[in-house]
């Protein structure tokens, strides 16, 4: 119904930019659901003025426009702002048949303008999706400059969209609504709580809303997306800190029901917190990896696609095997419980290093490394030799940073390395920890935790910082098995995971590491797994 009327087509027109200029300037245009159903949110009267900082695709004002037709407003474009900077926003917005003789809506970096005598009463946003590392020299000079004038103590690594919800403040009256459609870091980035600590300051009610259905597949990203709801808005920090409510939702069809619900009852106990919960009711059978390891991330090599390829690739350039070093590069080389050793040619990668620079081909291949990208490699030029990356084989196993089916843990038996896609686990208390740390990772409390910890990505994987890891749920003792028992578990459930028999291993490890031992009964576990499986399926 909604895909029928012309209007919603604007966000799919074929005179879009480019995708990798839209992903440059961090543009992803809103879904005519989802902008459908923030706009009933946000206006609530048809008489409310709304502005939207980056109208781009228009997607937020044709929502709207639809709000205030439902509601009878004669005249929406007297009751609509809005700013852009792309020509194409312009377009759309003639094609709208949106007027502008009044000059609401500006050609001009919204972070840029003064809301002079604008008061609005709700700002509908999608702002651009950009980090700081993006920003060029003169966004971080203005960034900067906002963040001093509206929340100094706000860390200088905020992404740009953070300058947009606080600029808008600005816009807007007391008593109004915002309502943002930002990525997920809202819900885990280091510059994502004292954000939201201002914000509980200056808006009554507030609400984070996480959505597991990937929204802008059809722009060629994989970016997964929160929506920030907040109301009853107060110039001034006078009033009591709210409450911050979350909620997870799987689809735009399940958002539409749950924000019909959002006026009349706040959200119930999110999964996550259930979660944490019920691993916090089990404190004295579970201790974390971080109290019998060290975790440390994997070696930085700095271009991976130069430093690191397969040996008839090296070969074919004349560098041979002694200059070479095994390295795990991605999560497809792991295939059972074991990271691959050197030996393993097919699945391991190999790194460059040496010191035999004088070697004609190894000279010559160096050589062709371009001088630019050499200038705009922070990490290659922070060395003492640009070439030359750090490479230890003391990891007792590997963990990925990002992880989609478990928080795999892979045994280092060949002593090789990793690139920073993976952090390295090295143990500190008992060895007889070691043998069992793959078949751990796929136990139940430390895959809970892991949903926990994680933060979601774009593909549906979660992402583990370090500290994540050293947080991961063990048991606080392990099972007491001979050697022959012990190898014949761990050679079933490795050929259930080369299978990627997963769930499968996941019983196993758990009535042997938990409910034969006596630490968790069969019934907690249950209950445990039911958690993990309904957090799994939120970001799947």
């Amino acid at each position: 119904m909604l895909n029928n009327n012309p209007l919603y087509n604007l966000s799919t027109s074929e005179s879009k930019p480019s995708l990798n200029r839209k992903r440059a300037l961090g543009i992803y245009y809103t879904p005519p659901e989802a902008a459908l159903i923030m706009a009933r949110w946000a206006i609530t009267h048809h008489t409310n003025k709304v502005l939207e900082p980056s109208f781009g695709g228009c997607a937020m004002l044709t929502a709207a426009v639809t709000v205030y037709e439902s509601l009878g407003t004669q005249n929406p474009s007297s009751q609509l702002y809005g700013f852009d900077v792309d020509n194409k926003a312009f377009e759309y917005l003639a094609r709208m048949n949106l007027k502008n003789e009044n000059g609401h809506f500006q050609k001009k970096d919204f972070l840029k303008s003064s809301a002079n005598d604008i008061r609005v009463d709700a700002v509908l946003a999608n702002p651009p999706f950009v980090s700081y590392h993006r920003l060029n020299n003169a966004q971080r000079i203005l960034t900067n400059k906002l963040r001093q004038r509206y929340l100094p103590e706000l860390p200088k690594l905020a992404s740009l969209w953070v300058y947009f919800i606080l600029h808008s403040m600005a816009f807007l009256r007391n008593g109004g609504r915002m309502a943002f459609v930002l990525p997920n870091a809202i819900g885990h980035a280091d510059y994502a709580q004292p954000l939201l600590s201002f914000l509980q300051t200056r808006f009554k009610d507030i609400q984070l809303i996480h959505v597991s259905e990937q929204l802008f597949i059809q722009e060629g990203a994989s970016e997964r997306i929160t929506l920030l709801l907040m109301k009853d808005y107060y110039c001034d920090d006078t009033h009591h800190p709210s409450n911050l409510h979350h909620s997870y939702v799987s689809s735009i069809n399940e958002l539409a029901s749950l924000m019909s619900n959002t006026e009349t009852k706040k959200f119930n106990l999110s999964i996550k917190d259930s979660a944490q919960i019920a691993l916090d009711n089990l404190n004295e059978k579970l201790t974390q990896l971080g109290s019998i390891a060290n975790v440390k991330i994997g070696e930085v090599v700095g271009d991976i696609k130069f430093f690191v390829r397969s040996i008839p690739q090296w070969q074919a350039l004349g560098i041979s095997k002694r200059d070479l070093v095994p390295i795990l590069t991605k999560s497809t080389q792991l295939i059972g419980l074991d990271a691959p050793s050197a030996t393993h040619e097919n699945l391991v990668s190999f790194l460059l290093h040496t010191n035999r620079k004088r070697v004609k081909a190894i000279t010559e291949y160096l050589d062709s490394y371009p001088i630019e990208s050499l200038q705009n490699n922070k990490t290659l030029l922070n060395r003492p030799q640009w070439y030359e990356c750090s490479y230890e084989t003391n990891a007792d196993a590997f963990i990925g940073s990002i992880t989609h089916d478990y928080p795999r843990i892979s045994l280092n038996q060949g002593l090789i390395s990793a690139s920073n896609a993976f952090y390295k686990i090295i143990l500190t208390g008992s060895l007889e920890a070691k043998r069992w740390l793959p078949l751990l990772s796929l136990s139940t409390p430390t895959r809970l935790s892991a949903e926990i910890l994680g933060r979601v990505r774009g593909s549906g994987g979660i992402k583990l910082e370090p500290s994540d890891v050293r947080k991961l749920s063990i048991p606080t003792v392990f099972p007491n098995i001979s050697d022959e028992d012990f190898n014949s578990l761990r050679n079933a459930i490795n050929k259930l995971v080369i299978s990627k028999e997963f769930d499968a291993a996941n019983q196993i490890v758990d009535s042997e590491l938990y409910i034969k031992t006596g630490l968790v009964d069969a019934n907690t576990m249950s209950k445990l797994r039911t958690l993990r499986l309904e957090l799994t399926s939120l970001r799947k």
